[in-house]
């Protein structure tokens, strides 16, 4: 039987996924942002017996035209340096057939990155260097331990933040580490920069988007697509709502 174990970056987005998944088939662990965190909770998921790695959450948009919510799977995930790893064929094709019908998906590469980009400029300059549809900053180090594990991996993302959208510094200072928001901090920031008002209320927007995509990418595959396995070997499928 595979064990999937599901690297996720923030609470946020880890909360949906264990309320529906939670079972003897699915790992959960919560990183926080970060390729050094992902890496260690990949690591942590294969010790409890993970025999199968994927990366779920949102994303940051490279790529002019792609939505709050767009669904990203990409083919492969891309370093700075160029240097460029394949997802599991087999388990890609299954969860790109199993969604076609209800997402536009976009399956070009998805590009490590240190740090939150903030800027179009910055999201634009990366699009033209790398080509890559979108950017996240965890998905890199878990395929490199999937790699080492020789173990199956997959990445599913939702676009949070379009390539035009400025991700204000304000609403950046008061998250922590794990995506949980200080209120107080939030408006002690906006109180000294009110113009990033309008920026915050279209991050948590979009934000909800990207988490009813991947809410729907969950109801829609169920247990069943989120591993790279014969389709009856752990319990039922869920039902599409």
């Amino acid at each position: 039987m595979t064990l999937t174990g599901v690297v996720v970056a923030l609470s946020l987005e880890a909360r949906g996924l264990t309320e529906k998944v939670a079972d003897e088939c699915i790992l959960v662990k919560c990183s926080g942002i970060g390729a050094e965190p992902a890496r260690l909770a990949a690591e942590a998921l294969m010790k409890k017996g993970a025999t199968a790695l994927l990366t779920w959450g949102s994303a940051g948009g490279l790529m002019a035209g792609l939505s709050p919510g767009s669904l990203i799977l990409p083919e492969k995930i891309l370093l700075p340096d160029r240097t460029s790893f394949a997802v599991d064929a087999t388990w890609h094709e299954r969860l790109s057939v199993r969604l076609n019908n209800y997402f536009d998906i976009h399956t070009g590469p998805l590009l490590q990155s240190p740090a939150v980009l903030t800027s179009p400029s910055e999201k634009k300059d990366l699009y033209n260097q790398y080509g890559a549809v979108a950017v996240d900053m965890e998905s890199a180090a878990v395929v490199g331990v999937a790699l080492r594990a020789r173990v199956p991996f997959v990445a599913i993302r939702a676009i949070s933040d379009t390539v035009d959208m400025i991700v204000p510094a304000s609403a950046l200072a008061a998250t922590d580490d794990l995506g949980r928001l200080c209120i107080s901090g939030l408006l002690k920031g906006l109180a000294r920069h009110p113009e990033e008002l309008y920026p915050v209320f279209r991050l948590g927007r979009n934000f909800r988007a990207a988490r009813r995509t991947l809410a729907a990418v969950l109801r829609l595959t169920g247990r069943r697509f989120l591993r790279p396995e014969p389709l009856s070997a752990c319990g039922s499928p869920a039902q599409a709502g």
